[in-house]
């Protein structure tokens, strides 16, 4: 078993048809907020679904929760994505899709993973929200049985910058 692979819990996110009213939901009924909501598309974000290049778009939400963990709520838009068949699979409700878990070295933890011979369901590199700032990678395991869930790998390295938000909820 290697030393430390896992440091903390960074978040979990919850697919949905229709991120809006999630937000709305977590916030009004739940009081889990205030919301920043982001838009990837194939210039934002480039992405192997299974080893096979893929393009799509979709909406992602976050909300910090306490010092140091997050939900986070993606709503698939177009192209080929590991969201939309998640939501199919689930009678179109909302779920939780994955867990990300923060790791000491991304690519010790990456290489411990493949070494138990799980496979990749997506590697992907997210733009920042400047030209000078780096990608961030991010790498989705099947760990569903051992684990019961996907689970995120990432690593943002340093000068990553988050984009700006299409739009906050509630309004700041």
């Amino acid at each position: 078993m290697p030393d430390e692979l896992f440091t903390g819990g960074n978040h979990i996110c919850i697919v949905s048809r229709d991120l809006d009213r999630a937000v709305r939901i977590w916030w009004d009924r739940y009081g889990v907020g205030p919301w920043r909501v982001y838009n990837y598309d194939p210039s934002t974000v480039s992405a192997e679904l299974e080893g096979t290049p893929t393009e799509f778009g979709m909406r992602a939400a976050l909300a910090q929760v306490g010092p140091h963990f997050r939900v986070e709520i993606i709503q698939p838009l177009e192209g080929e994505n590991p969201y939309t068949p998640s939501l199919e699979r689930h009678g179109g409700a909302d779920h939780i899709h994955h867990v990300r878990l923060d790791v000491a070295d991304y690519d010790r933890a990456v290489g411990h993973l493949e070494g138990l011979g799980l496979s990749s369901v997506m590697h992907a590199r997210f733009a920042g929200g400047t030209e000078e700032s780096p990608r961030l990678v991010a790498r989705y395991v099947d760990t569903t049985e051992d684990l019961g869930f996907i689970l995120e790998l990432a690593h943002a390295p340093p000068g990553f910058v988050m984009a700006v938000p299409e739009y906050e909820y509630p309004e700041p």
